[in-house]
């Protein structure tokens, strides 16, 4: 008999429904400070032709320590690098049960020295790999899954998001947690928790309510958490123990979906597991909170300025701020996206890029630089 489970993650990184349609407006947030456009100065990505630039499913972007560019590729199960202009330049890992391979890769982190992890939700461990990409070993052990999202921090640490579940006689208590790793599938330390609903349908799938928070980390290791909320702005800031220095918060006004995002839906991922193996598919479920959130994601870049999406407004817009929460200026890209289907932004220590996870024609990835206007 086959045993068949589903795991449905309906999240905030993966709902287009965060990706704002009309209402507000974008100058109110930047009165007062500079504001900066963000310049699309390359793609990479093609529609057909040399398959190293023709992608499937891109699942997550970031910078590599050297300033290369590593897309995470879910549906062909491998990272796959570029240089900082967008050449190919290697693959990272490839699918499979093995060692260095992947069932269904979520994320990646990159630590300071430059190394590499991949968390895999099947296989339940997250594997490391060197500077040139060789597999070096893995960390295992982790229940129900390990963090599904990571981020690499200074002494080898990685900070992630992670769902504790403890059985308590017949009920099922759930949290959504992050949370800092380093030697041992056991958190060392927790910065934030938030309590999560549980449905057991049919007996045989598990479906969550979406993370309620974006997450990043900055060069010394400081962590910051921007919750997920139609209502409220509201960034946390903790230092590498754990300890908070900051926190940036404010009422908003609820802006209600257009009815084209509505019809759209959302993105999410469906994982399936059965004796043949495993299988990871992201389509669109019907959307049923008509409202935007307020802050789409968070990073940190190489100056340790701290950079907030927004996603109530018609096109994108990031508040700057220093670790002391004062408002630096606003940044907006000066390529208009549309309303439904925009790209995921990053901001690291590498830079700046968008990517697109439900693309109107084929994936690609933008590489964009600030400029003043």
């Amino acid at each position: 008999m086959k045993a068949t489970m589903c795991f449905q993650y309906l999240t905030a990184l993966l709902m287009l429904t965060a990706a704002c349609g009309s209402g507000g407006d974008p100058a109110s947030v930047s009165s007062g400070v500079d504001t900066l456009s963000l310049a699309v100065v390359d793609t990479i990505g093609l529609d057909m032709g040399d398959s190293n630039y023709v992608f499937g499913q891109l699942l997550r972007v970031g910078h590599g320590a050297d300033g290369s560019i590593i897309a995470l590729d879910m549906q062909a199960g491998r990272l796959i690098v570029f240089s900082p202009s967008g050449e190919f330049t290697g693959y990272i890992g490839a699918p499979g049960p093995g060692p260095g391979e992947f069932q269904v890769p979520m994320d990646f982190a990159v630590f300071p020295d430059g190394g590499i992890a991949v968390t895999d939700a099947i296989s339940r461990v997250i594997s490391f790999f060197d500077t040139s990409g060789n597999y070096t070993g893995m960390l295992s052990g982790f229940f129900p899954t390990p963090p599904m999202r990571i981020e690499g921090a200074p002494a080898g640490a990685m900070i992630g998001q992670h769902m504790p579940m403890v059985m308590t006689g017949e009920t099922m208590e759930m949290s959504l947690e992050l949370s800092r790793w380093t030697d041992s599938p056991e958190p060392d330390l927790t910065y934030f928790s938030r309590a999560m609903q549980l449905d057991l349908s049919e007996g045989s799938a598990i479906s969550t309510r979406g993370p309620e928070f974006e997450f990043a980390v900055g060069p010394d290791g400081s962590v910051f958490v921007a919750e997920v909320s139609d209502t409220l702005f509201s960034v946390i800031g903790y230092n590498p123990g754990g300890e908070e220095f900051l926190s940036v918060s404010e009422p908003v006004e609820r802006v209600p979906m257009t009815q084209e995002e509505i019809d759209a839906g959302g993105l999410g991922i469906s994982i399936m597991v059965n004796d043949e193996g495993a299988s990871a598919d992201m389509s669109r479920v019907e959307n049923t909170y008509p409202w935007r959130n307020v802050i789409a994601s968070i990073g940190v870049d190489s100056e340790s300025r701290i950079w907030v999406e927004l996603a109530c407004y018609d096109q994108p817009l990031f508040r700057v701020y220093d670790y002391a929460g004062t408002l630096l200026f606003a940044a907006v890209p000066e390529l208009r996206f549309p309303q439904v289907g925009r790209p995921a932004f990053r901001v690291d220590a590498g830079g700046i890029i968008a990517f697109d996870r439900d693309p109107l024609d084929y994936p690609k990835i933008y590489i964009l630089q600030p400029v003043e206007i």
